[in-house]
């Protein structure tokens, strides 16, 4: 199909940017040109119409920022796009669903409240067109309400106080458009008191929250009543997976995939597209194209800032990347436990293992040229503490991209870098030998990867899998792991876990459960490669070892001379 040169300034603007790549975009940009934008502008019975775009972008005198060329694109594609009724009293706006999914600290709540503004000032032109700002508190929710009320009621520049205040009222929970009978209006996603409300347009904030539609289809229901009715998205991605984002994330990449001349639903999708590209500002404004503006240098140095601060604090890197770059690369539904239940791990023991006292081990050793985590686990009372410790290959190909402060855990005695080209299976072998000197090791769990290799390394201090009388190593089979699952969960739940470090939060951070069609639990890594997992699976593996540890911390007789090495 033929393009025409020019439809409307500001539309052609960002066509020009994004087709001429002189901003930084991400595909599916290119994509709503192509099969959302262009095709519809290109129809006989579609017309733009540029005056009404220009009078309702000349109430940025009023705000105290201008508008930046995504926004303006997308205010002309909202406002501005018709499709012709011949038949009917007016014609009918183009786009009834808007959608978009934008990095933090674009500016959303600005843009908000310019549009709502407009919607029910004079220059939009619908009587009793009320505007309800939908959000998951009323905190959250009360954001852009406040802001515009604050706007009408007390203008930094005498000369619009006049005319704002014939047009508008503000008040703590709505702004009324006076000469249109018109509100913009506070809402949470309670269905309390949403019916029967003549809405023109529903606009979502912080979609990504959102785990059903049945609190935001009573609400919906209402904009039929209206002309011009719309439903606008306006979000961040987020964290909850499987939700109402998810759903329309995979509806958005069906429309942008092919023009279908029946679609009404506008598709402004920003995002990274390769995690690498996390802590590259130039590829950051494929997530949040405000960034490209000079007037966000506060915060282009924030996040800046926070990308020089990531490798310490590693748990902040999954939010990063799902707000700052519309990148999502974990599953909280599937998540081990909270951050916080992860964290109180760390808090002081509940006791201190004595002398003596009896405990079970985990390794985990999948690659002998990359990371090994072993684990010693204490239990009484209910209660279990434990330590651990991680051997890592110095020339693992994946160390030098990983984001967390290991030579700071090197210094503190929680790892060890290892200079050779693999870990030998002796290491962590004489890290329990040592510690078989002081406590009394009932019994080691060890994965399927390395066992036969490891227990040789164990046989040597008097730990052996194949020793009838005297068995104290152990091979973790997957069905042992789906056994013990119920109590791993249930120790984060009631916090009956002490004595962590920092990297174990780390690696349990990094895990997920994976869940088959018979109900069993498995745990992987939330991305396969740099996500790392071994010093937790270390701890699932001890953690497999429990009935061999008396609950009561009596001290059983084991022969502790066979530990040499």
């Amino acid at each position: 199909m033929a393009m025409r040169t020019s439809y409307e300034p500001n539309i052609d603007e960002w066509i020009y940017l994004i087709t001429g790549n002189h901003i930084e975009h991400c595909r599916e940009q290119e994509l709503a040109i192509q099969n959302n934008i262009i095709p519809v502008l290109e129809r006989k019975d579609v017309y733009v119409d540029a005056e009404r775009i220009r009078k309702g972008l000349s109430l940025q005198k009023y705000f105290p920022f201008d508008l930046l060329p995504w926004e303006k694109y997308q205010f002309a594609i909202m406002f501005g796009v018709f499709l012709r009724q011949p038949d009917a009293p007016r014609d009918d706006i183009y786009f009834h669903v808007i959608r978009d999914i934008i990095g933090r600290g674009a500016g959303k709540n600005g843009f908000i409240d310019f549009c709502a503004l407009y919607m029910i000032s004079p220059y939009h032109g619908i009587r009793g067109y009320n505007v309800d700002l939908i959000a998951n508190g009323e905190e959250q929710a009360g954001t852009s309400i406040k802001d515009v009320s604050a706007l009408v009621t007390d203008p930094e520049i005498p000369a619009h106080k006049k005319v704002l205040a014939a047009n508008f009222k503000g008040m703590s929970e709505k702004v009324i458009g006076k000469k249109m009978n018109a509100e913009f209006r506070l809402n949470t996603t309670s269905t309390k008191n949403k019916d029967s409300k003549r809405t023109g347009c529903v606009i979502y904030d912080e979609k990504h929250q959102y785990v059903d539609t049945r609190n935001m289809n009573t609400l919906k229901s209402g904009t039929g009543k209206m002309p011009w009715w719309r439903e606008i998205t306006i979000t961040t991605d987020g964290h909850v997976r499987g939700g109402v984002l998810d759903d329309e994330k995979a509806q958005n990449e069906v429309i942008l995939a092919e023009y279908n001349p029946k679609n009404r639903t506008f598709v402004n999708w920003f995002r990274i597209e390769k995690e690498e590209e996390w802590n590259q500002m130039d590829k950051l404004v494929k997530a949040n194209p405000s960034l490209a503006d000079p007037s966000f240098w506060s915060l282009r140095s924030t996040i800046e800032q926070e990308i020089e601060d990531m490798p310490f604090k590693p748990e902040y890197y999954p939010e990063y990347l799902a707000k700052r770059c519309n990148f999502p690369i974990s599953d909280p539904q599937s998540a081990v436990a909270e951050w916080s239940d992860i964290t109180a791990c760390t808090r002081q023991r509940d006791f201190e293992p004595l002398q003596g006292m009896p405990c079970v081990g985990g390794v985990d050793y999948t690659k002998t040229n990359d990371f090994c985590g072993c684990y010693l686990l204490f239990r009484k009372n209910g209660k279990i503490t434990g330590f651990h410790h991680t051997f890592i290959c110095k020339k693992s190909k994946d160390l030098p991209n990983i984001h967390a402060p290991i030579d700071k855990w090197a210094k503190g005695g929680i790892c060890t870098i290892v200079n050779d080209v693999e870990i030998p299976p002796d290491l962590p072998a004489k890290w329990f030998a040592d510690y078989a000197m002081k406590y009394q090791i009932m019994m080691i769990g060890i994965d399927s990867y390395r066992f036969t290799w490891l227990n040789a390394s164990f046989r040597k201090i008097g730990f052996d899998a194949y020793d009838k009388e005297n068995k104290r190593v152990t091979l973790v089979r997957p069905s042992d792991i789906a056994k013990t699952s119920a109590l791993i969960n249930s120790a984060f739940l009631n916090q009956t876990i002490s004595g962590w470090d920092r990297m174990l939060c780390w690696y349990t951070n990094n895990t997920k459960k994976i869940i088959d069609s018979k109900g069993n639990t498995s745990y992987g890594k939330i991305e396969p490669k740099l996500r790392k997992t071994d010093g937790f699976m270390a701890f699932v593996n001890a953690m497999c070892c429990l009935e061999s540890l008396p609950e009561s911390g009596d001290m059983p007789d084991i022969d502790m001379s066979v530990v040499t090495f």
